[in-house]
């Protein structure tokens, strides 16, 4: 039943967000080029230096400006999170107004203001552009940097490391950077608990002094604001910003690899193996190359019907999404990148096909009708873009940071249209690298490892490389051998036993457990009440002070609902067949034989385990039992949702002694960034539980 709390725990902190679906199966009907207006924007400059644009647009009654500091990145090196502290830190609280009070008024005015290092954003409606202009200056000229709010923000960055330190996604997300670039560049550093312990209040402040300079950039305004308005403004709330610029550093030179390799990286928990083939870009976009390579990674993996995704996706199965992205880098080269997400026992071949694709948009002319189809489809997203005032607003900002002739984007449709496969496959050997790619892994070792070293590409095996989860060098992970004769009825015997054996298992008929939810990057912690009966019977109340009832559930044996936000809703059909399908509240004592397969011994924080697999019709979950104590110590189980399959995690610990019977007091639930931490107050075994409860 343990899987019915975290499925529910979840279901009340995960948002999802549902996007309308366009179909953009069939080509547009030709006609003329439309063109692309960007609006007239007035320009100006400031005696500190900020160049302020201004695109007029009355059709609403609003107003909103975006800041653009242009400031490169920076090497944060020793104190690495400086930066992403210090702009934490912007925008809560100023020498003027108190961080309640600040938050208050751009509340009250209905208005939304984000103020970092590279700059901000605000936008109100036009009445109140004076009094949420002013907030905005205040809170980006005067920010007050406190020792609390430090602490605060250090413990909330140290704990999301700490979730993140056993998500593959993360660690790709860092390691990727940090193999790249090097961990000596910008882009490559990677923020640790070290690092960021390191920061002080007066490197905060500093950094904002060096920072938040005028001269290299840009305001834009967009909506019912004149030039004069404008003038206005910034005459009365910026005048005492003084001029200064942020210089570029040097930056380290990188390259790609000397021959295709394979950067692999452990992550024993992983379900599902982070892949990106990597190579570098020297893509600008005010290079000639620029349009053809936009058409290029379209075909190869930048929608549905690209290479990537018809052939993993479509064709083999592997994975729910493939991708590939070409960077323009402005101070340095950026990074051509093919990724996807597959399945561990997929993993070596979902390395290969990616590879082919690669080679095939380099070595073989691109269908006429496959370029055309994706012409028109890239430009039919481009064109309704530029409906949106916002949009052509940013545009016309691009041209200036990015050194762009002044009629790019009106020559844009016509310089896409005008792509040739000859172009595709030119930019593609240019810019694609089959034969000088980095091949990023973060997967679990004990499942993929060894088919990966198999790989072959071009006639040769790819060499492997091993590096911790810092992006430092390290041995290739021992794999860990089955004692001889153990299966997987043994394991979870020995479990049952240490526990507190089948007779108390079965003496057990209801429980009652008081607990404490923390949930990462939240500032309050729910409490729950989670109550079992035999067979299946499960009614939880989750309650947070000073709002009351979050969320309930109720499952009475046949029928349940859910309550939440004061809305009832029934169960649906297929959450109602897995509740009635239940038998126990210990539900090792009912798994058949014939659903379970010891698949191998895998180290679960430091520890050996064994990971068995259970199998229920389609559906398969993993359970790791702890191959000395013979608790479980966690639970692996996927759902797809919205074309996504998303994996839940569960470490269950702090094992305790409950009516005679072993209860784990804390679990940890991770799925995708989203971690919870279930935390046992009280427990109690046959008491304190009557039908009733179920209602």
């Amino acid at each position: 039943m343990k899987k019915y709390i975290i499925y529910s725990l979840l279901a009340v902190f995960t948002a999802f967000t549902a996007t309308a679906q366009i179909d953009r199966s069939k080509i547009p009907a030709s006609g003329p080029t439309p063109e692309v207006n960007l609006g007239e924007a007035k320009e100006f400059k400031l005696k500190n230096g900020l160049t302020v644009l201004v695109v007029t647009d009355t059709k609403l009654p609003s107003v909103s400006w975006s800041l653009n500091l242009n400031n490169p990145p920076v090497f944060e090196g020793e104190k690495a999170g400086v930066q992403s502290l210090t702009g934490a830190l912007m925008g809560k609280e100023t020498q003027l107004t108190t961080k309640d009070d600040f938050s208050e008024k751009v509340d009250f005015l209905g208005a939304s203001i984000n103020v970092s290092l590279n700059g901000g954003f605000g936008f109100c409606l036009s009445k109140y552009t004076d009094d949420v202009f002013s907030l905005f200056a205040e809170a980006a000229l005067q920010p007050k940097f406190t020792q609390k709010e430090l602490d605060f923000e250090k413990d909330q960055l140290i704990e999301n490391i700490k979730n993140n330190a056993n998500s593959a996604a993360a660690i790709a997300g860092d390691v990727r950077g940090a193999l790249f670039y090097g961990k000596n560049h910008a882009a490559g550093e990677v923020v640790t608990e070290e690092s960021v312990k390191k920061v002080t209040l007066e490197d905060v402040q500093n950094f904002y002094n060096s920072r938040f300079k005028p001269s290299n950039g840009y305001l834009l305004f967009t909506g019912d604001i004149t030039e004069k308005d404008a003038k206005k403004l910034l005459k009365k709330y910026f005048k005492s910003w003084e001029a200064g610029s942020v210089p570029t550093p040097n930056y380290p030179f990188f390259e790609d690899v000397a021959t295709t390799e394979v950067n692999f990286v452990d992550v024993p928990n992983a379900v599902q193996t982070e892949l990106a083939v990597m190579s570098v870009s020297p893509l600008k976009m005010n290079d000639e190359d620029y349009h053809a390579s936009l058409v290029a990674n379209y075909i190869l993996g930048g929608a549905f019907g690209s290479y990537l995704n018809m052939n993993l996706r479509e064709a083999n199965g592997y994975t729910y999404g493939a991708r590939s992205s070409l960077g323009t880098g402005r101070y340095y080269n950026s990074s051509f990148r093919a990724t996807t997400k597959v399945r561990n026992e997929v993993t070596d071949s979902a390395v290969v096909e990616t590879l082919k694709e690669i080679k095939r948009i380099r070595t073989e002319f691109v269908d006429e009708e496959v370029l055309e189809n994706a012409k028109a489809k890239y430009l039919g997203s481009f064109i309704l873009e530029s409906e949106d005032k916002a949009v052509s607003a940013r545009r016309s900002l691009s041209i200036r940071t990015n050194n762009l002739p002044a009629d790019f984007y009106k020559n844009f449709i016509a310089n896409i249209d005008a792509v040739t496969k000859e172009d595709v496959k030119r930019v593609a050997n240019k810019y694609f690298n089959d034969a000088q790619a980095r091949i990023v892994l973060v997967g679990k070792a004990s499942d993929v490892l060894e088919n990966v070293e198999k790989i072959e590409w071009n006639g040769k095996k790819l060499p492997v490389k091993f590096f911790d989860k810092e992006a430092n060098p390290t041995k290739r992970p021992e794999t860990k051998v089955l004692p001889e004769g153990l299966t997987a009825q043994t394991v979870i015997n020995s479990y049952i036993t240490a526990i507190g054996g089948e007779v108390n298992l079965r003496k057990v008929t209801s429980t009652l457990v008081n607990a404490e939810v923390t949930i990462a990057g939240a500032p309050f912690k729910p409490k729950a009440i989670i109550k079992q009966m035999a067979p299946n019977k499960f009614a939880m109340e989750l309650t947070a002070e000073g709002m009351g009832t979050l969320m309930k559930q109720n499952f009475d044996g046949e029928n349940g609902y859910m309550e939440q936000q004061g809305r009832k809703m029934p169960m649906d059909d297929a959450t109602l067949s897995s509740r009635r399908s239940s038998k126990g509240l210990f539900e090792e004592l009912f798994l058949d034989a014939s659903t379970m397969q010891l698949e191998s011994m895998v180290a679960i924080n430091g520890a050996d385990a064994y990971k068995i697999k259970i199998t229920k019709g389609d559906t398969s979950s993993f359970r790791y039992y702890d191959a000395k104590s013979g608790y479980l110590v966690r639970t692996e189980e996927s759902a797809e949702a919205q074309g996504q399959t998303m994996t839940t995690t569960t470490d269950f610990s702090d094992y305790k002694e409950v009516g005679g019977v072993l209860m784990p007091y804390m679990m940890k639930v991770t799925s995708g960034r989203q971690v919870l931490v279930f935390e046992t107050k009280e427990a109690k075994v046959n008491e304190g539980v009557s039908d009733a409860d179920f209602n």
